[in-house]
């Protein structure tokens, strides 16, 4: 089943003057098919106004194509009957989890969103104790979330959008304003989602590391897909990753490097262990 399908997406807005008149028209999306599949997780790539935010808020519906369309399990996101169960279908994720919590006490943020669905109060519990389970959060449910790291903090903005059981959530860079530990607490939270819950998950991000395990990589560029396939086919291209402002993974960089010395290495190493075991093979 597709989750996620576009067919010629645009997206335009109008910049203005300081009079407030119309100075010109921008296309921060130009025309992108992408296709994701149920349970994938795919990562979108790109430098700042490469039109990787953009495109997640098309698909959460936040904002509506000017040209083209963008489906949802289905679901037209400019059909405004759709909008609501686009929403509960595909939930989002923001950089800054502060803006996301709105509650003093952790399972009551978490709450939030099952009551304004409408959830009878039975099942709200239940929901809300599963979903801090499952982001390792269930001993902090009575804490304040103004006193949580950065990373419980977005574990507990990611078990809120759980609790609304989604079959797909978009990660609009989830771990910009984290310290590594905390980027790992919420990458390890968002592989378990996909892997165990079988939840669509869709990571944007300028962590190329945090790509390396993706089902699928989109690389955008001016609003375009510049390049897309599996973390081995983009990250090889490292010449044309940096052509476009992007770094690759440390690994590859080094791999590159070392193959620029004529050394014999696999093009397409990703991590370490790649990396030890293709030089344990050099004679």
């Amino acid at each position: 089943m597709k989750m996620i399908r576009s067919k010629d997406l645009v997206y335009e807005y109008h910049t203005h003057n300081d009079q407030g008149e119309i100075e010109e028209l921008n296309r921060a999306i130009d025309h992108v098919d992408i296709d994701i599949d149920k349970g994938q997780f795919i990562a979108i790539l790109g430098h700042n106004g490469s039109g990787k935010s953009t495109l997640a808020k098309h698909i959460n519906a936040l904002l509506t194509p000017s040209k083209g369309s963008i489906w949802v399990k289905g679901m037209d996101t400019k059909n405004e009957q759709d909008i609501w169960n686009i929403r509960q279908t595909a939930g989002m994720v923001f950089q800054n989890p502060d803006n996301q919590i709105i509650a003093t006490v952790v399972e009551e943020d978490v709450a939030f969103g099952p009551e304004n669905l409408g959830i009878n109060p039975e099942d709200i519990r239940k929901r809300v104790d599963k979903s801090l389970k499952t982001v390792s959060m269930e001993s902090y449910s009575t804490h304040s979330p103004n006193k949580l790291s950065g990373g419980q903090k977005q574990r507990i903005a990611i078990a809120g959008v759980l609790a609304m059981k989604p079959e797909c959530i978009i990660l609009d860079e989830p771990t910009a304003m984290l310290d590594p530990s905390g980027r790992e607490e919420v990458i390890e939270t968002v592989k378990f989602l996909n892997k165990e819950e079988n939840i669509t998950i869709i990571l944007i991000t300028h962590y190329m590391e945090e790509a390396i395990e993706a089902d699928k990589v989109f690389v955008m560029d001016q609003g375009k897909i510049a390049l897309q396939g599996n973390p081995k086919e983009v990250f090889v291209q490292v010449e044309k990753m940096k052509s476009l402002g992007l770094d690759v993974p440390q690994v590859t960089e080094l791999t590159y490097m070392l193959r620029k010395k004529n050394i014999n290495l696999p093009a397409n190493i990703l991590n370490v262990k790649e990396m030890v075991d293709a030089l344990c093979q050099l004679k």
